[in-house]
């Protein structure tokens, strides 16, 4: 069954370019909710919340992915009970959060996230910095669907009678293939510019396109981004790279103008290379990596990172006639990389790697000399960054057909 179908007609009233309903849609799910595609887990704790008298459903992520027939990466829950109540039903939880409180309920091999329902946090009387800092302010369910982000993300499922919830249109704009905020984009973004990043890895990850007034307000609101905190975003750049989505959201990335707020290096190098008429070889890179994704393969974050950063580093790495090939690359990567991780906090383990594994292409393409040429093969091998540096030299030989023979001659050792 289609969602047009699902939907039926006079289900979704829209109202001065907001989704929006008075009274929520609740329609009969489908297969697509059935105890084959559902979380056993997270079956359980919604049965047990409802065995004690409190509404729970499954929310967001993964009833958007169902409702696509993707295959969700967790199963989120949203309840009228409090953090403290959640704790008392469950003894293998823990309440966590200082922003947003909620509930780790752990089973052997998952964390399921369990929240309460909360109510919209009222705009801050500074109009020229509206951002959320405090967001645990219970509320009821369709509260709660209206505070979230874009409304694909905000529909429910409730286990008990099969039904899906709609407060805000979530369902036609599914069937639409539209990303929608859930009321003022310009509002949204600016209470939290996070949201635009997600915007895009959606966009990415299941094709969608933007409602006309999301991506102007995205356009308009690009530079509040400097206001979001940093480790946010370095998650949020991570999760755009993850699932397969990478080439479409780093290219919406950059038409956006978001990449330049936030990773001005990686947009001046693609302006080098449209001036000089080609085609950045990171774009093949990323091709490559959702291709590996997709066919279920695991890939270090730090590899994908790489995978963005690569094309910067290729001029030293690969100087056939530098003596010095190592010495320069590594004041160049303490030059570029070292503001970057600055900007989005990145750990120091991770720049250090990142650091080893694009030093290791030129030893992998066999410009090493002088020295370092006489350290063994075997030592170089049992290198903890090897693997995740020679998965990124095959990513790039099979993307732009360089070093095909060195490659060849390596998968003899490795």
């Amino acid at each position: 069954m289609g969602l047009s179908a699902i939907l039926g007609r006079g289900m979704v009233v829209r109202r001065n370019g907001v989704s929006g309903v008075t009274e929520p849609t609740r329609v009969k799910a489908d297969g697509r909710f059935s105890y084959r595609t559902l979380d056993p887990d997270a079956v359980k704790v919604l049965r047990r919340l409802n065995h004690h008298g409190f509404t729970a459903y499954l929310v967001g992520g993964c009833v958007r992915d169902l409702m696509l027939r993707v295959e969700p990466k967790d199963f989120d829950i949203a309840t009228e009970a409090t953090p403290r109540q959640v704790k008392r039903l469950f003894r293998n939880s823990r309440i966590i959060g200082r922003r947003f409180r909620l509930v780790h309920v752990t089973f052997q091999d998952k964390v399921l996230d369990v929240s309460t329902f909360r109510a919209q946090v009222e705009t801050p009387a500074d109009a020229d910095d509206p951002m959320i800092r405090h967001d645990n302010v219970f509320g009821t369910a369709g509260e709660d669907a209206r505070r979230r982000d874009f409304t694909i993300n905000g529909l429910f499922y409730d286990v008990r009678s099969g039904e899906l919830i709609d407060y805000v249109g979530g369902l036609d704009d599914l069937d639409r293939r539209v990303i929608e905020t859930i009321g003022d984009p310009w509002v949204r973004f600016r209470e939290d510019p996070v949201r635009m990043l997600r915007a895009i890895k959606f966009a990415g990850r299941i094709n969608f396109t933007f409602a006309d007034d999301v991506y102007q307000a995205m356009l308009d609101c690009r530079d509040d981004l400097n206001k979001a905190a940093a480790p946010r975003l370095l998650e949020e750049i991570f999760r755009l790279l993850n699932r397969g989505g990478a080439l479409q959201s780093i290219r919406l990335l950059y038409k956006s103008g978001l990449m330049q707020v936030m990773l001005p290096e990686i947009a001046e190098d693609l302006e080098r290379c449209f001036a000089a008429g080609i085609e950045s070889p990171m774009w093949g890179y990323l091709e490559e990596l959702d291709r590996r994704v997709r066919s279920g393969e695991s890939i270090d974050h730090v590899v994908m990172l790489a995978c963005v950063f690569l094309n910067l580093f290729d001029r030293p790495l690969y100087d056939e006639n530098s003596q010095n090939g190592v010495r320069d690359l590594n004041l160049l990567t303490e030059r570029l990389l070292r503001p970057i991780a600055i900007r989005l906090h990145m750990s120091r383990r991770d720049v250090y790697r990142l650091k080893q594994i694009l030093v290791a292409q030129r030893r992998l393409a066999g410009f090493v000399k002088g020295k370092r040429r006489r350290a063994s093969i075997g030592q170089f091998m049992s290198r903890e960054y090897f693997r995740a540096a020679w998965l990124l030299f095959k990513i790039q030989g099979e993307t732009r057909g360089r070093f095909l023979d060195t490659i060849e001659a390596w998968e003899g050792k490795v």
